[in-house]
């Protein structure tokens, strides 16, 4: 599902997120994949996942960046997203983190859509800023590892190694930054 999921956001294509800024009330997820139902009550008019809640039904509110200058994008906790990367744009480069990927030896893998872990990597950095013994941070030349400890599972171990060890859960997430707060990469991990 996961696969299918990116198969069908690249299809879609980053491209024209790059070119167009994110409209009020839409979200990052619902421009890029346009077959989800957030994205179907969105065209045309700015609505929320709230808005549109099914009785018996909780929802989150959908996470939202906003385009802060062209190709630049703004998390609600403050982080930024730039062009840059292989792929093109560090979110993109993230993404790569939403399905296993066999050919590497380690790869922590998110569990859910692009807003979950969105919204996971902006509620460990905001959890970073009190610092405490659940948060470890390290100078890698100009870049800032972080680390924090989520105590739930928020993904698992892929890779060749990881599925070897059965693909065990990930409770902490590894975000990598220059600039204080401009994001190079972020992923599940198992252990400081």
């Amino acid at each position: 599902m996961q696969l299918a999921l990116f198969t069908v956001l690249t299809l879609v294509g980053f491209a024209g997120l790059l070119q167009t800024a994110t409209p009020p009330g839409v979200s990052f997820a619902a421009q890029q994949n346009p077959a989800t139902p957030e994205a179907s009550r969105s065209s045309g008019k700015a609505s929320t996942a709230a808005s549109q809640q099914q009785p018996g039904k909780k929802q989150a509110a959908a996470f939202q960046l906003r385009e802060v200058r062209r190709g630049v994008f703004e998390s609600p906790a403050g982080l930024l997203y730039l062009p840059g990367s292989e792929e093109g744009h560090r979110i993109e480069h993230v993404s790569q983190h939403l399905a296993d990927n066999p050919r590497k030896k380690l790869h922590g893998v998110f569990q859910g859509d692009r807003n979950r872990w969105l919204a996971t990597i902006d509620e460990a950095w905001t959890r970073s800023a009190a610092g405490g013994p659940q948060v470890q941070r390290q100078q890698q030349n100009n870049r800032t590892v972080t680390t924090v400890n989520l105590q739930r599972r928020i993904g698992y171990v892929g890779g060749s190694d990881g599925a070897r060890r059965g693909n065990p859960e990930c409770r902490m997430v590894r975000i990598v930054t220059e600039n204080r707060r401009e994001v190079i990469t972020a992923y599940p991990v198992q252990a400081f």
